[in-house]
């Protein structure tokens, strides 16, 4: 009940004005309190995580705009994107429910997320000025999350919400890493770096806890996808003929590593089972070295995209629209069989639609090719509209922050977070009315 009564003081702070606050609550539902608040605490009636209370504050503000602001839904290049994904999850949600004849239950549960797309409405209805202040106290909050998250290192005790802990040797020392990084740390990093909303002192310390925080989980993809948006962030700044003479070096380069990691790849087990997964012969499922493929982190995701790819090829039928929005926990998700997957910790079976190895492999599941295409399509009309605007701080921040999230996603569940996507939205409106494109509604 007390989160409940936090859903109303948000819309009517909203309704009074005070919109920073109010979408400050909601971020804090939508990272379940800022990594601070697990989920089984916030599970009340039909809702089951901090997410759904976002929504309902989400829905909420949008109904009294709609019902108060003139043309508050009027269209722009981007909604019309929006619009054409909403229809295609119109379509496959009714699909689901009438022909495949899956529950509200499970149809809800797995398609939520997708519907956060409609902030978008929201930021558009706000200020410049509100929308710089709600990044900059993000920014803050995701500060000092990271000094928490840091401290866990250090004592080698969980603060935040619990994730998986495993361990480094680095020098001979034995380091904890927590995967329970702040859910907004990626894009806040990119922020302090290239327009940090601090000065002197303080910008270097924030810009030092965050890329400590970044760096503090040791994940190897995620750092070298952190290190490229560096380096293309340091080619824009570069001269054409600077960028001409360091072309054949960086190419030079490329083929090196590319020529090693392939000779690497191609001796080891998890080749040789990737072509059995890869020719179709999962019939000889049982000759693989399953377990020698789960420690070959890539291989092991793209053996899972693959054997769940094979499944909707097998079934043209889910080609388009998905094998259905089943969740992992519904039991019409045992009636899927694959071999390739994480290990529940109960039943020790392969999980058989959720992955948080990938992003891809649960998404193309469950909305089908057409799906995936259109919200990939979104995603590219962002990093496009950012290219293009990436002399403006914001435009450059959030630009290298989807293509370190485009990266990232072969090796985490990422894309399907609505952070991901929903940060972006705040600095593309900020961009649009930076440029008097956008004339504020409110």
């Amino acid at each position: 009940m007390v989160f409940v009564a936090i859903v109303i003081v948000a819309i009517v702070l909203y309704i009074l004005g005070y919109k920073v606050p109010a979408f400050l609550f909601f971020f804090f539902f939508l990272t379940s309190g800022f990594n601070l608040i697990p989920e089984e605490i916030t599970q009340f009636a039909f809702i089951s995580k901090g997410s759904d209370y976002a929504f309902l504050i989400l829905v909420g503000i949008i109904f009294i705009d709609i019902l108060c602001v003139k043309n508050y839904i009027a269209r722009d290049d981007f909604t019309k994107y929006l619009i054409v994904f909403g229809l295609f999850l119109c379509i496959c949600i009714l699909y689901n429910k009438f022909v495949i004849q899956l529950g509200w239950t499970d149809i809800i549960r797995t398609c939520r997320y997708q519907f956060f797309w409609i902030a978008y409405f929201v930021f558009r209805s706000m200020d410049h000025k509100q929308l710089e202040r709600l990044l900059k106290y993000l920014f803050d909050i995701t500060v000092i999350i990271s000094v928490i998250y840091l401290l866990q290192i250090v004592l080698n005790e969980t603060f935040l919400n619990k994730n998986t802990l495993s361990h480094v040797k680095i020098f001979g020392l034995k380091i904890p890493r927590y995967y329970n990084q702040p859910e907004m740390l990626q894009f806040f990093t990119i922020l302090a770096i290239y327009n940090n909303p601090h000065k002197g002192i303080l910008k270097i310390i924030t810009r030092l806890i965050l890329i400590l925080a970044l760096l503090g989980a040791f994940h190897r993809n995620l750092i070298g996808a952190f290190f490229l948006v560096i380096c293309i962030a340091y080619a824009f700044k570069m001269t054409r003929k600077q960028k001409i003479y360091l072309l054949p070096v960086v190419g030079f380069l490329m083929l090196f590593v590319i020529s090693v990691a392939g000779i690497k790849f191609m001796r080891l087990r998890t080749f040789e089972d990737l072509q059995y997964i890869v020719s179709g012969d999962l019939a000889n499922i049982d000759d693989i070295d399953l377990e020698k493929l789960q420690t070959s982190s890539f291989s092991f995701r793209m053996a899972i995209l693959i054997e769940r790819n094979q499944y909707l090829w097998e079934h043209p039928k889910t080609l388009l629209l998905g094998a259905g929005l089943i969740h992992e926990d519904s039991p019409q998700a045992q009636q899927f069989d694959f071999k390739i997957g994480l290990l529940d910790e109960i039943t020790g079976n392969p999980t058989q639609i959720d992955s948080g190895d990938i992003s891809y492999s649960s998404m193309t599941f469950r909305l089908g090719y057409i799906g995936v295409a259109l919200y990939l399509l979104i995603l590219i009309y962002l990093a496009v509209f950012f290219y293009k605007k990436r002399n403006n701080k914001y435009g450059l921040v959030s630009f290298l922050f989807l293509i370190m999230s485009f990266v990232v996603s072969f090796f985490s569940s990422n894309l399907l977070i609505p952070t991901t996507y929903i940060v972006p939205l705040i600095s593309y409106s900020l961009i649009k009315k930076q440029e008097g494109e956008v004339s504020n509604l409110h």
